[in-house]
C-alpha cells in the first residue's frame, strides 16, 4: 500500500504538486515563524495558501506569501545543493501536508533535480525526503498536527516530467505510441536553472543533456537593475513576481508600466539560452523540441521563432509535475 500518489516539484521559484485533481503552486519562500500580535477579521487574505505556516522540529516558520508578508528576513533560496538547504525539505513537507486530510497520511511521490545534479545529489536527496515526518501545518490561523509517511519516493532530471506527462495517460499507461519513438529535445526554463534533455526512444541521452543558470532569475536581475535606476527602489526577487506578471509597478500609490524593461529582459535571456541550445544540439536532428516551465512559457514568444521544430508545451508551469504524478501512477500499478 503507497497511500497517496503525489507529484511535487520543489522549484526555486514556486512550488508545484499535483495528485490527479487539484493543482497547488506557492512561492519557493520561506522565513522564520512567529506570533503575530492582531489578526485581522476583515482581511482579504483568506485563501489558504496566503496563510501557510509550518513548525517542524520545534521551529516555526512562515512559508509562501505569508513568508513575504509577515518574516522579517525572508528568503528564496538559490543553492543548487539543495539536499543541504533545509527550505527543500521545509517546502516539500508544506506540500504534503496540504495533500494530507488525515493526522497520519501516506506517499508515493516523484520528484526532480536539475539535469546536471540528479546523479550527485539524487540519493542524498531521497535519504532526506523519505520516511516518517511529524509537522504541524497552520492554515488561516488553524494549526493541524500530523504524521506523513513518504513510503516511496523516485527523483528523476525535471524535464523529464513534461515528457512523460505527454505519453502517459491519468492511469500511468502509455497512451501516445508515437512520441515512444522520437527523438525529442525538451527546453525546461525554471527560475534559477534552464534544464536541457534529450530522449531517443523515451531514453535519456546523457551526452546531450546539461543544465545552466540561464533561468528566469536572470531576466529578474535585469529588471531589477533597470527599476533601481529608473525608479531608484530597490526589489528582490520574490517581490518581482507579481511586479512581472502585472507588468507595473506601483511607487507612492501610482502604477507605472514596465513592459518595455520586461521585453528587453526577456530578449536579452532568450537569446542567452539560444546560444546554449546552439551550442548543444543540433536542432536539425531532433523531431521535436517541446518548451516547457514557467519560463518557457514567459519566453515562448522570443524562443519559438528561433527554432523551426520547437513547440510550447500546453500548461507549461505544471507540465513537469503532472508528469511526475503520472510516473507514480504507473510506478505503483495505479
Amino acid at each position: 500500500m503507497y497511500g497517496e500518489v503525489l507529484g511535487i516539484d520543489v522549484g526555486y521559484g514556486f512550488v508545484k504538486s499535483f495528485d490527479g485533481q487539484n493543482e497547488i503552486v506557492f512561492p519557493s519562500v520561506v522565513g522564520i515563524g512567529r506570533d503575530i500580535s492582531y489578526h485581522s477579521r476583515l482581511s482579504t487574505y483568506n485563501s489558504p495558501l496566503d496563510t501557510l505556516s509550518l513548525t517542524s522540529n520545534g521551529k516555526k516558520y512562515f512559508v509562501g506569501n505569508y513568508a513575504i508578508r509577515q518574516s522579517s528576513i525572508p528568503g528564496r533560496s538559490l543553492d543548487i545543493k539543495k539536499p543541504e538547504d533545509i527550505n527543500t525539505l521545509l517546502l516539500f513537507l508544506t506540500a504534503l501536508g496540504l495533500y494530507s486530510p488525515e493526522t497520519h497520511q501516506q506517499f508515493s511521490v516523484v520528484t526532480g533535480l536539475p539535469t546536471n545534479y540528479i546523479l550527485s545529489y539524487q540519493e542524498q536527496l531521497m535519504n532526506i525526503l523519505q520516511g516518517e515526518h511529524y509537522i504541524s501545518l497552520q492554515v488561516n490561523g488553524r494549526a493541524e498536527e500530523k504524521h506523513l509517511n513518504v513510503s516511496d519516493i523516485s527523483i528523476v532530471p525535471q524535464p523529464f516530467g513534461t515528457l512523460y506527462n505527454l505519453v502517459l495517460d491519468n492511469n500511468g499507461r502509455v497512451e501516445d505510441r508515437d512520441m515512444t519513438n522520437k527523438i525529442v529535445g525538451i527546453a525546461d526554463i525554471g527560475f534559477k536553472t534552464a534544464d536541457f534533455v534529450v530522449a531517443d526512444s523515451l531514453e535519456f541521452v546523457d551526452r546531450l543533456s546539461s543544465s545552466s543558470n540561464s533561468g528566469m532569475v536572470s531576466a529578474y536581475e535585469i529588471i531589477a537593475a533597470m527599476i533601481r535606476h529608473k525608479y531608484k527602489i530597490d526589489k528582490k526577487d520574490f517581490e518581482l513576481d507579481q511586479i512581472v506578471r502585472n507588468k507595473t509597478i506601483k511607487i507612492a500609490g501610482v502604477d507605472h508600466d514596465i513592459s518595455d524593461i520586461i521585453s528587453e529582459a526577456y530578449y536579452n535571456l532568450a537569446a542567452k539560452i539560444k546560444t546554449e541550445l546552439d551550442s548543444l544540439w543540433d536542432y536539425r536532428e531532433l523531431d521535436a523540441i517541446i518548451l516547457t516551465g514557467g519560463g518557457g512559457e514567459a519566453l515562448s514568444e522570443y524562443l519559438i521563432p528561433k527554432f523551426n521544430n520547437m513547440m510550447l508545451v500546453h500548461d507549461a508551469q505544471f507540465a513537469n509535475v503532472k508528469g511526475f504524478w503520472k510516473l507514480a501512477k504507473n510506478k505503483n500499478g495505479h
